[in-house]
């Protein structure tokens, strides 16, 4: 082979391996290019999200610090409003009210399971007593048949 051919097989190798190099420069940058595409929606509603979520959080943040009202003496200790102060001792009461009815019902009931438990266990006792008297009768009235039989031989 003669130096122009040399040259010539030097330069088309030169020329594939810059092909592959520019092809795979284009891969790369094409799969950059898609990552981004994909990649940006997604920030964009993460961003979205972590600001609604903010915007909730400041929202209770705010309905908690309106709702608690606490003044502090001069001991630096909470003294509670006197609205809510009252408003607790009337549920207290309530709630104590509710616990004496619902306390008084059950006692109502149990002595109600006590007499009727009573006058279940009278009813077998009268019962048996009747089922025994009935039966001394009978076992009198065999003995007597014998008895009379035995007389009678």
């Amino acid at each position: 082979m003669s130096t122009q051919e040399q040259d010539i097989t030097n330069l088309i190798k030169k020329v594939e391996i810059l092909q592959e190099t520019q092809t795979s420069t284009n891969s790369k940058s094409a799969l950059v290019e898609k990552l981004t595409f994909a990649g940006i929606p997604i920030m964009f509603s993460c961003i979205v999200y972590l600001m609604s979520a903010l915007s909730s959080a400041t929202q209770e943040l705010t309905t908690l610090k309106n709702k608690i009202n606490i003044v502090v003496s001069a001991e630096n200790k909470a003294i509670a409003p006197q609205g809510t102060t009252l408003d607790m001792e009337k549920i207290r009461e309530e709630a104590a009210l509710a616990r004496a009815a619902m306390t008084l019902e059950r006692t109502k009931d149990m002595l109600g399971l006590k007499e009727e438990t009573a006058l279940s266990r009278a009813r077998i006792a009268a019962e048996s007593a009747a089922a025994r008297a009935e039966l001394d009768k009978r076992i009198s009235i065999i003995e007597w048949r014998l008895n009379y039989a035995n007389k009678g031989k």
